[in-house]
């Protein structure tokens, strides 16, 4: 199967949900100046584009896929929001 490539607004959505996980659909519309409405349909979208179930799962999937390391020392990975095209 093939994960298509997120848009860059679904990548900057991705992107603050991963460090910022507790934050509302409501919170990432008014820093980002779109609708909590739009904001779902990003999140609905880089969902079924990544293949997880819920927003909760985008973390793990950044630190599987070597997109995000938590701590500040991670050795060579950096925070490369490039999400991979993977074939199963």
């Amino acid at each position: 199967m093939r994960h298509t490539k997120l848009t860059p607004e679904e990548t900057n959505i991705f992107r603050f949900l991963v460090e910022n996980p507790t934050k509302t659909n409501q919170d990432i519309g008014e820093m980002m100046h779109r609708s909590q409405h739009t904001v779902a349909a990003h999140i609905r979208n880089i969902l079924g584009k990544l293949e997880i179930e819920s927003r909760y799962e985008m973390l793990p999937y950044a630190i599987r896929n070597g997109l995000y390391c938590p701590r500040q020392n991670c050795g060579n990975i950096e925070h490369n929001w490039e999400i991979p095209n993977s074939q199963d």
